[in-house]
Order: structure tokens, then sequence, then C-alpha cells
């Protein structure tokens, strides 16, 4: 009797808990964006949803109305709470008759999604410009932000994998979005209600990384592709997981990577001579080191004659990818500069007559290395300047030195990946607009963009379910070498245009950078004034009550002799120069010439340009390269975008 009753209880307390273990699978649960602090967006019909026992009803109850949602099949529960105004310290009720959630401290504002890549994720505490002061100033409880957590997937995933809803003070604003802050705040102070931004950005990323599967199989470039990945049933939940365990271990190898400092192939004597050949400049890739992230090594023996050794040298080692030191004759150099453009002080002293060893060691990161400049950029030379060696040609290369790190890898960047993990769990949340900053990483196949952006657009609006929901882009900054010469072919120049291109879509506006850019990273620091003209543009076409933010389109031109009229559209009111200085930027091109410099003249809504010893010009380049010089305003004091006519 007593043993049964002991099996009873077993019985009793193992049906217990599978039937506690069941219930915690079903239990009532919101989407994880819905949370406590969170902004909803004012004056629309808001959706909410989260999952539940299959079968079962579900009230949401706001400012007093309660809503009555019924799960299906899946368990999935979706409700559309009626319009509210502008409110805050609300709290928000989804309940069952045995579970409740409750979310405390709910705004209704506007809501702005912001995604990109990194531009757009810049912290506000990594080099912004007076960060310090904006962090320390940051106390706003009616601006909040909820990062998305970094995932990726090949399939579209029900609820973002981290993330909480945080209110702006000088504890939390430091990890926000720098540019997005900016923009907030910008907005909040304007009007005067709770801001929310729902931040998704990762850096290094490609523009067909943040689509839909289903809308990128309609473009020709990757239908082959996205019907294998939709029909592909391999479970990809541990890849994030396993991209961030690689990183782990190759930056561990890298931090104690010190081999060949080790064994001196700084040291002229070092034998070299089973080294392989490479011909510089060029990137590792042409010798067949491909996705290749660690440090490799380059060693070129130069003759200097002897009355050229009593004077200090510069070497010019033009751009390279990325960190690198250099030594000549054994001797470690100091850099002269921080820009792209790599140069080192050489001193007299470590020179001698005849052959002199130059040793470089390169850091090839995220599968890029080598030497990116012309054959002119790689030369040293004596400080007078009047005696140069060329440095373009043979050396001797070898990745083998260090210890191998496993290759460089981006599974981030396969079409729809992070569009699966980022944007897919937030649809369908109510948004007042979409602030975006993207580019830079596709540069390598620029034309593709052209396509590919009024597409993200589109594919968004659609998914958000919002056939007119503003959409604000900026347009890539400056960075790089400064053009001296008018540039024929810049990626990144053809990447700005087909972001020109893309104010054909309604409801869209681009914020114009070109003036904030750097020569030396690709992070602008001055953030506040991309967020301020974020916000122009929005209190533009989001609110239309501000008409100061203008983006003047180029339309047409007309030959006049020899020179060219340049109409613009409808909505340009006028130009100015930068400082009342004569406009530069300006290229001009005969039939069967180059673009060469120009001279320019505002005229009204129009501007001429010519130049000397150009009859009969057939087309112009405003600011046509990745750093142009240029000084093209509105009357309102905003850079204009570069243009081209041909």
């Amino acid at each position: 009797m007593k043993f049964k009753t002991i099996v009873l209880a077993l019985l009793l307390l193992l049906g217990s808990q599978q039937k506690t273990y069941s219930q915690t699978l079903q239990r009532l649960k919101a989407a994880h964006i819905f949370s406590n602090n969170m902004v909803l967006q004012r004056n629309v019909s808001t959706p909410i949803w989260g999952w539940a026992k299959a079968d079962t009803k579900v009230s949401i109850q706001l400012a007093g109305t309660t809503t009555i949602a019924n799960t299906n099949a899946a368990g999935k529960w979706l409700a559309y709470l009626p319009a509210q105004n502008v409110g805050t310290s609300l709290f928000l009720k989804i309940y069952q008759p045995n579970d409740t959630i409750t979310i405390n401290n709910v705004a209704i504002g506007d809501v702005w999604l912001a995604a990109g890549q990194s531009n757009m994720g810049w912290r506000l505490d990594w080099g912004v410009l007076n960060k310090d002061e904006a962090i320390k100033n940051a106390t706003n409880p009616n601006i909040r932000f909820f990062t998305v957590t970094d995932d990726l997937n090949n399939k579209p995933q029900p609820d973002v994998s981290g993330g909480e809803w945080l209110q702006s003070n000088p504890q939390t604003a430091p990890e926000f979005s720098a540019l997005a802050y900016f923009f907030a705040k910008n907005l909040q102070q304007q009007l005067q209600i709770p801001v929310g931004i729902i931040h998704s950005s990762w850096g290094g990323t490609k523009i067909e990384a943040w689509m839909s599967a289903q809308m990128l199989k309609t473009h020709p470039e990757f239908t082959a592709a996205m019907a294998t990945q939709i029909a592909d049933t391999t479970n990809f939940d541990n890849g994030y997981e396993d991209f961030n365990a690689t990183n782990k271990l190759r930056d561990s190898v890298l931090k104690y990577s010190e081999n060949g400092i080790n064994q001196k192939v700084f040291a002229p004597n070092y034998d070299d001579t089973t080294w392989q050949t490479i011909l510089l400049p060029a990137k590792l890739t042409s010798v067949g080191v491909n996705n290749f992230y660690g440090y490799c090594w380059f060693r070129k023996t130069v003759n200097i004659p002897p009355r050229e050794t009593k004077k200090d040298f510069i070497l010019n080692l033009g751009e390279i990818s990325n960190e690198n030191i250099c030594y000549v004759n054994g001797q470690k150099l100091e850099r002269l500069n921080q820009n792209p453009i790599i140069q080192y002080t050489v001193p007299y002293s470590i020179l001698k007559p005849g052959n002199n060893q130059i040793t470089i060691r390169v850091l090839a990161r995220y599968g890029v290395g080598g030497f990116d400049s012309k054959a002119n950029d790689l030369f040293a030379q004596s400080n007078n300047k009047k005696f140069k060696i060329r440095l373009a040609g043979n050396w001797k290369f070898n990745q083998n030195i260090e210890p191998q790190t496993p290759l460089w890898a981006e599974p981030y960047n396969k079409p729809s990946y992070i569009y699966n993990a980022k944007i897919a769990p937030l649809l369908p949340y109510a948004l007042k607009g979409i602030i975006w900053y993207q580019g830079e990483s596709n540069d390598k196949n620029a034309q593709l963009y052209q396509s590919l952006f009024p597409i993200l657009i589109n594919n968004w609006r659609s998914q958000f379910n919002q056939a007119k929901l503003p959409f604000i882009y900026g347009q890539l900054a400056n960075y790089g070498a400064k053009a001296t010469m008018p540039v024929e072919q810049s990626n990144t120049a053809i990447i700005r245009d087909a972001q020109l291109q893309a104010l054909k879509l309604p409801n869209t506006a681009m914020v114009v950078n070109i003036d904030l850019g750097l020569d030396e990273d690709v992070h602008f620091k001055n953030k506040q004034a991309c967020g301020q003209r974020f916000a122009l543009a929005a209190m533009d076409i989001a609110y239309k009550n501000d008409k100061s933010f203008i983006t003047p389109v180029f339309k047409s031109a007309k030959a006049e002799g020899n020179s060219i009229r340049l109409f613009f559209s409808d909505n340009t009111t006028g130009f100015k120069s930068k400082n009342n200085q004569p406009l530069k930027g300006f290229a001009i091109r005969a039939a069967k010439g180059k673009f060469v410099w120009a001279k320019a003249k505002i005229q009204g809504k129009q501007i001429t340009v010519w130049a000397n010893g150009i009859a009969k010009p057939t087309a112009v380049r405003y600011a046509w390269a990745n750093n142009p010089t240029c000084n093209l305003l509105t009357l309102d004091g905003l850079p204009v975008s570069p243009f081209k006519t041909d």
C-alpha cells in the first residue's frame, strides 16, 4: 500500500511538472519590441502582437480602451489598438484568464526606424564631435531608443533576439546611434512630443542583406540564389554564434602575432629568397590570397647614391589596407601623418650608400588587404625633393610568417540574412518614418545599387503596410585622398548618383553629406550636423511645416557656345557658394577629350559652366569623386548633391 502511494505521488508530481512545462511553452507573450519605456506611434491604429495558446482570446488594454485578439492555430495573435493622442507614463496590459503582462512607462509619440551600416550604427561615445558634452546633456525622458541586438538568419524570424527600450540620459545615451540620437534630439525639440528610435544597423553590410528574399528574387541578379535560399530548409540558428566565436578566435591569434618581429624579418640580412614576388601596388588577391585575415610582410631593396644619404627621406606608400608598420634597414619608422596616403619619415642617420632595405608589415582585416593607390603614389623622396625613387614594381611577399587565422567570411552579407533577423521581426510596427545611411559596402558593384536601392524602399514600405512611409536617407559623405584632378571613374560617385536618382520615388528625401567627411576615416565625426539635416528633411516631408530643406536635382543642360547652362528641379530656390568663394568642383569635357577643371557662375536658379580651351563642351560633372573639393550650397546653406550631365 505504501509502495502504491509513493508511485502515485511520483506520477502526480511528474504530471504536474509536464503540465507546468506545457503551460510555459504556451504562456502569454508579447513580441520583444513591446516592453517597458516603449514608444507607440500616435494618431494611427497601432499593431500589437505576440503568442499564446492556440485558439484562445487575448485582451489588450491601453488608456482605458480594451481590444480583443484571437490566437491562430500556431498561437500567434495580432491586435490593432485604437489611435491615441500624445501621452506619457501610460501602461499597457495584455492578459488572459490565468496570465497577465504589464508594460510600464509607455509613451505615445512618433517612432522612427533608423537602419543601415556603420555610419548609422556609430555610437555616441565612439569619437563623435564634442561627444562628452553631448553625453553630459543627454537627459531627456522623451527621447527613447530600442537598439535591436545583432543576429542573422536564412529565414524571417518571428522575434528579435534582444534589445530594450531606454530613456535618454548620460548613462544610456553613450550606446545610442549618434546620428539617430541627434536626429531625435532635433525632432523632439521642435515637436515637443516623445520620439522613439528603433535602431537596427550593422557595419560593413551590403544593401541586399537588408532586403527580403521574396523581393530580391524579382531582381534578375538574385533570382536564382533567392529561389534556392527560399527552398532551403537548413537551420541557421547557430550561424551568428559561430560567426562570433570565429571572430574571437581570430582576435586572440592576432593579439599575440609577433613571429615576424621576433624573427627580425625587418633585418637587412634576413633571407627572403623563398618568399614569393608581388607586383605593387596591388591587392593580395592578385597573388591568390583571398579572404585573408592576418599579418603579411613585404620587403624591397632600393639603391641610394652616396650623395643622397645625408638627407632625411619621406617614404610615400599610398593607401594601404589596413594597419601597417614600416622599417628601413632594421629601424622602425615614425608615421608622418594620419591621412589615407601613408607616409613615413626616414632619418638620414639610418640610410647608407648603396642598398637599403624597406620592410612593411600590413594587417589585412575583413578579408581586405594590399596597396590601393596608383603606381605613382609609391615612392621614396629626399626632403628637398631633388631625388626620388619609384617603389612600384616587384616586392618580396609572405603571408605565412604569422600564425594563420580563420579566413574572413561575411555571413551577414548574404542576401536577406540581416533583414530576416533585424527587420522582419519588427513587422508591422507602426512608424512615422525611416532614416537610412548605407552604401559604402556596395562600392565594388556600384551600378547594381541604382536598381536595388529603390527596391529596398518599396520593399520596406510594403512590409510595414505603409505605402507612403517617409523614407529619408543619407548620401555618402566624402572620404579618402582629395581629388586633385577630375575623376573619370568613381564607384562612390556612382552610388551617390544612385541615391540622387531615388528621389524620383514619392515621399523621399536625401541628406547631402559631401562636406562632412574626413580624408582619413569613412566614419565622419560631425554626426550633429548630419542628424540635424535628417531632422530638417523630416520636418519637410513627414510634418510638412518646414520648406528650408531642399535637394536641388539636376534636370537638363543646354550648350551655349563655349559654355553649358545647367537647369535644376522646380523646387530649387537658388544657389550660393560657401563663404562667397569662386565655385569649385565643376569639371567639363569636350566631345573627344577628358574632363578638365571648369569655372562656374551662378545665375539665379541656373548655373553656367565653361573652361578655357574648350570650344564645344559636351558634359559637366560636379563633385564627381570619392573626396571632391566643392562648395556649392543652397540659399539655406545646405550642400548641393554631386551630379553629372552625361
